[in-house]
């Protein structure tokens, strides 16, 4: 189990099941969300998520959800019914291991991917060799 909030604590969740490795966005959109570099996300099954307070203050952006009070990314339901669950809002540091990284053609000069292991993926979500220099 494993709970989450925003800054304000306004909005905070709880997972309560299986979820998945962490996927990594490097598009320049999510760059834009999140002011700076990767959004760096899980997917929740839709029985393993559950509000404990604040969906009200969650609002749809362009691309990512948000805390209408103080502005952090928030949960947001995908088109199949789990949640994409924003790994920075996690209380506590868990060991969640990165399992791809996906735009990685978009990334910034100056976003350094380590030699983390997980698959890597262009633009058109072709795999890409780990070894780029990335």
């Amino acid at each position: 189990m494993m709970d989450g909030s925003c800054l304000c604590k306004g909005v905070r969740f709880r997972i309560v099941g299986r979820y998945s490795e962490i996927s990594m966005c490097h598009c320049s959109l999510c760059r834009k969300t999140t002011g700076g570099g990767p959004a760096s996300e899980i997917t929740v099954g839709d029985d393993a998520f559950v509000w404990l307070a604040g969906q009200e203050l969650v609002a749809e952006g362009p691309k990512h959800s948000f805390c209408r009070n103080c502005g952090c990314h928030a949960p947001y339901p995908l088109a199949d019914g789990k949640m994409n669950v924003p790994v920075g809002a996690l209380d506590g540091a868990h060991a969640i291991p990165i399992g791809r990284h996906i735009y990685v053609d978009s990334k910034a000069s100056w976003n350094v991917i380590g030699e983390d292991g997980a698959a890597r993926y262009s633009e058109k979500g072709e795999p890409l060799p780990l070894n780029r220099g990335d």
